[in-house]
């Protein structure tokens, strides 16, 4: 499951963040690099101006399927003809993927499902071991109650 970035979840995550993608979100905004972190997370690209194909490997015309020109004109501008590495996110993309597991277990739930059936379905889903799921219903429901126990 390849996982993306809305701009919503992106700002809500932000506090996760290496500094390099915060750095983007200054420049591009956050539509633009939660798109460009979905997209190139992991990857070093040049933003030169795509006048030489035959040394960028055509980057450039990547880039402009994820940024609109105002975008791009804007990272080209900040980083110059600089080579940049697009950062992974691990921890906010790990953070979205577990909270995304833990809805999909509820609605499967909603729908009549028992939690093992859920589980069996979903953990392959999710890349990670029943293990790690069952950790994250239970962090969830402690969680819940903590919140639950501080409202009084």
């Amino acid at each position: 499951m390849k996982l993306s970035f809305n701009r919503d979840e992106l700002e809500r995550l932000e506090s996760l963040l290496p500094e390099s993608a915060k750095s983007l979100v200054l420049i591009l905004g956050y539509a633009a690099t939660a798109r460009l972190i979905s997209r190139f997370g992991g990857v070093t690209l040049s933003a030169k101006t795509g006048l030489a194909k035959e040394r960028s490997g055509g980057v450039h015309s990547m880039l402009r399927d994820v940024l609109n020109d105002d975008e791009l004109k804007k990272l080209i501008d900040y980083l110059g003809g600089d080579q940049f590495y697009i950062p992974r996110c691990e921890v906010a993309f790990r953070k979205l993927r577990d909270a995304r597991f833990v809805a999909a277990i509820a609605e499967n739930l909603d729908k009549g499902l028992s939690t093992r059936q859920a589980m069996a379905r979903l953990c392959p889903e999710f890349n990670i071991s029943d293990r790690q799921g069952w950790k994250l219903i239970h962090q969830y429901n402690a969680d819940s109650s903590n919140h639950q126990q501080n409202l009084f």
